[in-house]
């Protein structure tokens, strides 16, 4: 037995009106969120990417962060593959990684007169450093050198040597998008308010 429902014409016209708005709204949906998202990129560069929060130079890593949509309901905002930057993306994460020396006892850590302002180091290592030497202070290896030729001239420390080194991420894209999620509902609601008032 076929039951068969017959729609009238009008009712047929109110069903398609609906199928195209439901369109429009999931196209909203998706443009809100992707102006958000793409805000909120920009958010974790120039609040959490500056150079204070990893307190490292991080302009390459600060232009990777965007966002990009991997679904009409899903976007992701990080560094993509191949980006230039994989040895570093992790510090964008809470993630904790102890390095230690490829080769050698102790990792060269740029100190002191070594660091420009910009925190650049002007010897990559000690081995550059021309007259320099190793000392024993307050419980640490130093390298350095001293200015002046005479006795009195003060020692410059320019390297502490340490075994290894634990570096912390800084959760930058989760405090970041965090801190934008009224914006993306935002930016979600001005769309789909433009959207229905099409109709």
């Amino acid at each position: 037995m076929i039951v068969k429902i017959e729609l009238s014409p009008d009712t047929q016209r109110r069903m398609a009106e609906m199928s195209q708005m439901g369109r429009r709204i999931s196209a909203a949906i998706r443009a809100g969120l992707e102006r958000g998202t793409k805000a909120a990129a920009g958010h974790v560069s120039a609040e959490y990417l500056s150079g204070q929060a990893l307190k490292s130079r991080t302009g390459l890593l600060r232009k990777a962060v965007s966002a990009w949509m991997v679904a009409d309901d899903q976007a992701m905002v990080g560094v993509q593959d191949n980006a230039g930057v994989e040895k570093y993306k992790w510090l964008l994460g809470g993630e904790r990684k102890t390095i230690r020396p490829m080769r050698g006892r102790f990792l060269a850590i740029p100190i002191g007169e070594n660091l420009t302002a910009a925190g650049v180091a002007r010897y990559n290592s000690p081995r550059d450093v021309p007259n320099g030497f190793f000392i024993h202070s307050g419980g640490k290896l130093l390298f350095g050198h001293r200015l002046g030729k005479t006795a009195k001239a003060k020692f410059r420390p320019l390297f502490v040597l340490v075994s290894s080194v634990t570096i912390k991420g800084s959760d930058a894209l989760a405090k970041g998008v965090l801190d934008c999620r009224d914006d993306i509902a935002a930016a979600m609601n001005e769309q789909i308010d433009k959207a229905t008032a099409q109709c």
